[in-house]
């Protein structure tokens, strides 16, 4: 019973992200073929959860939270290693309160300014299984840069409160390469222990974001904590 409720819970979950044009194209791949292709030696997982990131190197900069979402794979090798390759289609990045590139303060006052980023991921990792529990992953990523907006947020002459927000991509590069470093607790009430991962991230930035030297550089910080929830085959 319990793990008939807790697909129904899975497959309503997933129902509702699919309504959500960023969502859509893999939460109906993981409906359609999740558990169809799982096996004891490979399965896929949906994976939900939240960036925490900063750009360190900015003058006045202060982190920013945005959902992430994606699909995962499970590729066993062997009995401890397995190779993890994701597809994160949506994973926001960026910096509160930051020194503008284009400045309003002629005409809002009591203006900041926040850079909005947002990549798709493609990490490909290798975990390691302590024991039935405790696991932990590491691996390169390439991330691909699909918006960079700057929002200027103030006060007009009437007092009105505006954001304005236009596009500064051309500031950013578009390829930026990570190494993740993760830790992850498989709960065992959820089917068996193989029916969700919770999952602590930290991407190392490698190379930079920012194309503009006169902006200022940075490698980027991001923290990702998220639940991943697989489709595997297990014992009835």
């Amino acid at each position: 019973m319990k793990k008939i409720l807790l697909k129904s819970i899975a497959t309503v979950f997933l129902l509702i992200l699919s309504l959500t044009p960023s969502f859509s194209q893999a939460a109906l791949i993981a409906l359609i073929f999740g558990d169809k292709v799982a096996s004891e030696k490979f399965h896929l997982s949906v994976d939900l959860g939240m960036n925490i990131s900063s750009l360190p190197g900015l003058e006045q900069q202060q982190h920013t939270r945005g959902l992430y979402f994606g699909l995962g794979t499970f590729i066993k090798l062997d009995d401890k290693w397995t190779l993890n390759p994701e597809f994160k289609p949506l994973s926001p990045r960026g910096a509160r309160s930051v020194l503008p590139l284009n400045d309003y303060s002629a005409v809002l006052s009591d203006v900041s300014y926040d850079f909005d980023l947002n990549y798709i991921d493609i990490p490909v990792l290798i975990q390691y299984k302590f024991n039935e529990k405790f696991f932990a992953s590491a691996g390169p990523q390439v991330s691909f840069l699909t918006s960079a907006t700057q929002v200027a947020s103030g006060n007009l002459p009437l007092g009105n409160v505006v954001d304005i927000e236009e596009s500064v991509k051309s500031s950013f590069k578009p390829i930026y390469i990570a190494v993740p470093l993760e830790i992850g607790y498989s709960l065992s009430d959820a089917r068996k222990g193989k029916g969700m991962n919770i999952k602590f991230r930290y991407n190392i930035g490698v190379s930079q974001v920012i194309a503009l030297s006169s902006v200022g550089t940075s490698s980027g910080s991001t923290f990702q904590v998220f639940a991943s929830f697989p489709f595997i085959k297990v014992d009835q």
